[in-house]
């Protein structure tokens, strides 16, 4: 039987309860009827009987709302009246051990239900009237730092060792993997602790000859062993690290792949940065963050009505450029209609992907980038080029006299290629602003890709005052970053792991959600009183 609870109306309005009490009354019923395919998660035997997965999720929503460790939020759980309220506690009701908040979101990532909770908080949102289905969207993307130490290249390649001998001593024992066992059983070994640039490279060509012979000694010991998830990862750290000479050494390469190992214990999380803004590189991974776009500016002091339709968290190289798709894909998925236009930065916009909104039919509102850099020279933006007529009349207004399409065998990709006559080109009074000294060439050429007018055509229109005024409904979702970073911790992952992570952002997403509902709801109940 639950608590009777006797809360006067004006504590349950208000800012600090609010929250707890929609998710009681909206979004908790709707986990309720998803609860077939939650209990689908566990087996139908088991030794014990497992805990309720909708309070579980409830447990872990509240711990992101609040920001709460584990152990916090059982105490909370226990403790706090609103907590007990928003989940509907028993009055006998014991607690649980922490620890089954680990193992019930390691089971919820496997199983993918990850976005379930940002689900049905948006279904409960739009049937209480509040979201609408439909309407114009923004997106950007943020880092998400690993949960994780920065370890030096040859830190992540011991790391690396010691793990995968951890696991083959269960094969011959210690002994059997000497002297390597003992030479990498210490993490941080004196020798190596302040040690020099000398010390270090030859302990790092130490460790790539170490890590071929353990690989070596391990395909001895046949497929069952050289497949475990450590003798993987030892082959990728050394894939990422050495290269491998005609006769049989090991050397060190200069730099590593986009894409590499930086600490064995999460190595899905990878380096990246933001060259365009300047900002300094980190380890981890990027979401993508989507959410509505109010049809009126808020005034000063009110509360903002957008919310977060879609989050997706993605390795940390890759590029905004191509994320537009799965992430308007994800707000489908979770019940929205296709939006009418969608805001973004430059780093979304593309010529092909203009052209993909134009078929689709909704509105890619953002600048265009930059063309490819030409130097002192004209760019290829400063030629007006007709693909259809195969002509491009350059900044002096001569129309050029050759033009071949060419399509990569690779990627299938096309460009136009457009050249003019040395003749016209040497008597050019803007000789100087177009041909390339360094090159010497003796006459002006340009390559654009088969989208080049649609992306000409947006650098065009961005220079207008209408529309960069258009432009600027993206800028609230840099505010949006900010909140969920500050407010919520988005900016560091709590565990390890891209499915874990997307775990954390998902819930994040729902949390930020319901709060923004009950702030805007307490506000609209003191304006009406």
């Amino acid at each position: 039987m639950n608590i009777a609870f006797n809360i006067p109306d004006e504590l349950l309005n208000d800012r600090a309860t609010k929250p707890f009490v929609l998710y009681r009354d909206h979004v908790r019923p709707l986990l309720e009827s998803r609860r077939s395919g939650l209990n689908a998660m566990y087996a139908p035997v088991m030794g014990r009987p497992e805990l309720d997965p909708v309070f579980l999720i409830g447990v872990t929503l509240l711990q992101m709302m609040e920001r709460m460790p584990d152990r916090q939020a059982i105490r909370a759980c226990l403790f706090d009246l609103r907590w007990r309220l928003a989940l509907g506690l028993p009055s006998d009701w014991k607690g649980f051990d922490p620890s089954t908040l680990v193992y019930f979101r390691e089971r919820l990532a496997k199983h993918g239900g990850s976005k379930r909770v940002l689900e049905a908080g948006l279904e409960a949102m739009r049937a209480a009237g509040y979201l609408r289905p439909r309407g114009a969207v923004r997106i950007d993307s943020t880092h998400v730092l690993a949960k994780l130490s920065h370890l030096s290249r040859l830190e992540c390649v011991r790391e690396t060792l010691r793990l995968a001998l951890e696991f083959l001593v269960e094969f011959g024992g210690a002994s059997a993997w000497e002297p390597w066992f003992t030479r990498y059983a210490d993490r941080n070994p004196k020798e190596l602790r302040n040690a020099s640039v000398e010390r270090v490279r030859s302990s790092m060509d130490q460790a790539g000859l170490d890590a071929q012979d353990v690989l070596a000694q391990a395909q001895k010991l046949g497929d069952a062993v050289t497949q475990a998830e450590s003798m993987t990862l030892l082959r990728r750290v050394f894939k990422d690290n050495f290269t491998v000479t005609e006769d049989g050494g090991v050397i060190q390469t200069e730099a590593q792949p986009s894409g590499a190992v930086h600490n064995p214990h999460d190595p899905e999380a990878q380096w990246s940065t933001k060259r365009a803004t300047g900002k300094a590189g980190w380890v981890g991974y990027k979401t993508q963050v989507c959410e509505t776009v109010p049809e009126t500016r808020c005034a000063k002091g009110e509360p903002t009505s957008a919310l977060i339709t879609a989050i997706v968290t993605q390795p940390a190289i890759t590029s905004d450029h191509g994320s537009l798709a799965p992430v308007t894909e994800a707000h489908l998925l979770n019940g929205q209609d296709a939006p009418d236009i969608v805001h973004t930065d430059a780093g979304y916009i593309s010529g092909p992907e203009l052209a993909r909104a134009e078929k689709e039919g909704f509105e890619l509102c953002g600048p265009a980038p930059a063309p490819p850099h030409s130097g002192d020279r004209f760019g290829t933006d400063s030629f007006l080029v007709n693909l259809q007529a195969r002509t491009a009349v350059c900044p002096a207004g001569i129309t050029s006299c050759a033009c071949s399409k060419i399509t990569e065998s690779k990627d299938g990709r096309t460009y136009f290629y457009f050249a003019w006559a040395e003749v016209n080109c040497t008597a050019c009074p803007l000789r100087n602003l177009c041909l390339s000294k360094k090159k010497k060439q003796a006459r002006r050429s340009i390559q654009v890709g088969e989208f080049h007018e649609y992306s000409q055509a947006r650098r065009n229109l961005c220079k207008t005052p209408e529309y960069q005024k258009r432009m600027q409904k993206r800028s609230a979702i840099e505010g949006t970053n900010s909140e969920l970073k500050r407010g919520y911790g988005l900016g560091r992952s709590r565990y390890r792991g891209l499915k874990k992570t997307d775990l954390q952002m998902q819930f994040t997403a729902a949390a930020c959600n319901i709060h923004r509902w009950a702030n805007r709801l307490c506000w609209l109940s003191r304006k009406a009183a």
